[in-house]
Formats: C-alpha cells, sequence, structure tokens
C-alpha cells in the first residue's frame, strides 16, 4: 500500500490514526516545492468576475476583520496596506489545470469528499483570524512561512466574535505552534481550531473536503423518495389510548413518529447512494456560468467518431462534478446533480467517464463496443460534462 508522504505510514494507516481523530505535521512533504501559480497570477484571478475571490483585512477602514468579494481591480490591490492582510481565492484547481497535479497524492480519498483548492496569499502577519472548520483540511505551504497555531481538541461551539462577517473566535489558547515551510503540509480535522500567521510574504494551499449535513442528506433523500414515488405512508395509531387532554401531544406520538421516520428511512435504502450521488455532483453556484458555457447539441456516434479521426481529444469539464456507484444489478453515474442509469456489464468503464482528465480515440474505440455506451457519452457532451480539445 502507498506511503502517505514520507510520514512512515501507509496511507491507510494515516485514515486509521488521524483522518477526523487528531492533527499531522508533515515536513517536507514535498520535496523541493514550487507553487506553479505566482502570488501576480493568483491577484489576477481575483480581478476576474466568475472567479469566488475574498480579501480580509484585520485592521480595515471600516473596522477590525474586514471582509470584501471580488472581483477586484489592480487599484484595490495597490491601496492594500504593506501587511496584515490576506487574499483567498475559491476553486483554483479548476481555474488553472497545472495545479490538478498537486491533489495527486490526496486522491486515495475519493474526489466526491473534496471541495476544492483553495489558495491565500498574505503579507507579513496576514491572517484570518483564529477559527474552526467544519471539515477536513490539508494545508500545504507553498511560500514563505506560516506560523500555525491550533488545539488538540475538537471545539464543536465555538464562542465567536460578535458583528462580524468572518467567523473568528472570541478565545483562542494554543497547544502547539508549528512554523511550516515551503512543501510542508499541516492536516487538520474538522473543529479543531486553528490560527495562521505569515512571517513574511507567503502562500497556503489549502486542500478542504466536504461533509453533507443531516439537513442536507435528509432533503436529498425526500427529493429522491419523491421522484421514485416511496415512503408514501402515513402515520397511524392502532394503539391510540382515550386522551386525557385533548390538544397535548403525548410521547406515545412521539414514538410513533420516530417508529414512521425509521420505516421512511428503511424504504429509502434502495435510493440513499442516488440521493448521495445527485447530492454530491451538484454543481457549484459559483461556478455554474463556467461550467455551463460547454453545454452543447447532443452529438452523433458518427459524429463523434469523426472528431476523434481528427486527431482530436475529449477533455473532462473541471466545473463539474462526478461520481458513480454501482448495485448488484446495475450502475449509475452522476453528473451536475443528474444520475444516468448505466448497464451492469459496463459498470468497468465508469472510472473513465468519471475521472480520466481525457477521452482518447483509444479509449472510444472500447467504449463504441456498447451502444448505450456510446449514447451516454454523447449525452455527457451535450451536458457540458465533456468537450473537444482540438490539438
Amino acid at each position: 500500500m502507498a506511503e502517505f508522504f514520507n510520514t512512515g505510514l501507509s496511507q491507510q494507516e494515516f485514515l486509521d490514526q488521524y483522518w477526523q481523530k487528531k492533527p499531522l505535521v508533515i515536513h517536507n512533504a514535498f520535496k523541493q516545492f514550487k507553487s506553479p501559480i505566482s502570488p501576480e497570477e493568483l491577484a489576477g484571478l481575483a480581478c476576474e468576475p466568475d472567479i469566488e475571490s475574498r480579501l480580509i483585512q484585520e485592521f480595515g477602514r471600516q473596522g477590525s476583520w474586514q471582509v470584501r468579494h471580488g472581483p477586484f481591480s489592480e487599484q484595490d490591490f495597490e491601496t492594500l496596506p504593506a501587511t496584515h492582510w490576506t487574499l483567498l481565492v475559491q476553486d483554483v484547481d479548476k481555474h488553472v489545470p497545472d495545479t490538478q497535479a498537486i491533489l495527486d497524492p490526496f486522491r486515495f480519498i475519493p474526489d466526491w469528499r473534496r471541495d476544492d483548492l483553495m489558495i491565500s496569499y498574505a503579507p507579513e502577519h496576514g491572517t484570518v483570524g483564529p477559527h474552526t472548520d467544519g471539515y477536513d483540511v490539508f494545508l500545504l505551504q507553498a511560500m514563505g512561512t506560516r506560523r500555525w497555531q491550533i488545539s488538540d481538541q475538537p471545539l464543536l461551539q465555538p464562542d465567536l466574535l460578535k458583528g462580524l462577517d468572518v467567523q473568528i473566535l472570541a478565545e483562542f489558547e494554543p497547544d502547539h505552534t508549528w512554523d511550516l515551510q515551503a512543501g510542508d503540509i499541516l492536516y487538520l480535522p474538522p473543529h479543531f481550531a486553528h490560527h495562521g500567521v505569515a512571517l513574511n510574504d507567503c502562500m497556503t494551499f489549502s486542500v478542504g473536503f466536504r461533509a453533507p449535513s443531516q439537513t442536507d442528506m435528509l432533503d436529498a433523500v425526500i427529493n429522491s423518495l419523491l421522484e421514485h414515488n416511496l415512503a408514501t405512508g402515513r402515520y397511524h395509531d392502532p394503539d391510540l389510548l382515550v386522551a386525557a387532554h385533548q390538544s397535548e401531544i403525548d410521547a406515545a406520538a412521539i414514538a410513533r413518529l420516530k417508529q414512521l421516520l425509521h420505516q421512511t428511512i428503511e424504504q429509502a435504502e434502495p435510493v440513499l447512494a442516488q440521493a448521495l450521488g445527485n447530492y454530491v455532483s451538484e454543481t457549484k453556484s459559483s461556478l455554474a456560468v463556467l461550467a455551463e458555457q460547454a453545454i452543447s447539441d447532443i452529438p452523433s456516434i458518427a459524429e463523434i467518431s469523426w472528431e476523434f479521426e481528427q486527431g482530436h481529444t475529449l477533455k473532462r469539464n473541471l466545473y463539474y462534478r462526478f461520481a458513480w456507484t454501482e448495485y448488484d444489478d446495475y450502475a449509475q453515474l452522476f453528473l451536475a446533480g443528474v444520475s444516468y442509469r448505466v448497464d451492469k456489464k459496463e459498470a468497468r468503464f465508469l472510472p473513465m467517464l468519471t475521472e480520466n482528465p481525457v477521452i482518447t480515440n483509444n479509449d472510444w474505440q472500447h467504449i463504441i463496443t456498447s451502444s448505450s455506451l456510446a449514447e451516454l457519452l454523447c449525452q455527457l457532451i451535450a451536458e457540458g460534462g465533456w468537450y473537444w480539445q482540438v490539438s
């Protein structure tokens, strides 16, 4: 089994011992690391209207911890103070494909769990303040030095400073302090308080992993139940006793409701995977405009063959999310919150259709052995999940 960076741990041992359990510092995880993007290029991304970005100033003109959202202009950056601010740009892994390679060592964790690669730049003393996150994150130091202070226990109900547009802990007493250099990584499980401060001009890459909330998944399951016309049973009470009070909802009624909901979940089991797949493949609202630029008419199988014959290659749209799952008698592919049924015998092609960065003519020759699979690819191209890259 592959080693988890240079920790002496296998990937599974890291998951068993640290994942969602305790922090881990990995020095020199990326040897001789050089950032594939410069601070100037990051600032350029923050000036683009369809790219999500923020500027956080610890001492802004309008008060402490001032937050501004992009797009920004050159003048915005020229008027910033010399210290105590941070620029953050979301989804850089989609906007700059050259950064995709940074994610490769983390792909032993399912891609559908990953949110994005966020990149921050900060001059000396730049910080977003002490805070907690509700998700797992790997913090890769890409340039300069950042001092991290962290707690050694999760903080589930933090006390926050009031009246701010950013969540800052009202009190923070760190248990550990580490200075991270370029190539070092700090892994943090959810809810561990942390405070990172730039000791000089620095960039930090954040590989974040999202997790659906209970309400998110309940909503997704309800939508799947409605789609399949399941869970149509009603509350019933054949054991009803004479009411002592006409308006009281008694403990027995609550117990019946709990039983009804338990039965609903049991009925939902056939569509739970679909509910999860639809949810985790939904396109982020901030990326929808960019993602949908690749939408096209449905091509024919002959048209796809012609494109390949011209030496063209299909490229996966990074702005969309893919996932897939396999059942006893069929499989499903998920794209942008929509599910597509796939014959069981064709499930072996799902990694190619959802994970490969490109589909070549050689891949296509395998795909067209199944007309239904070829038609599925036609649909995925029309939806913008795949688009032609002209050589």
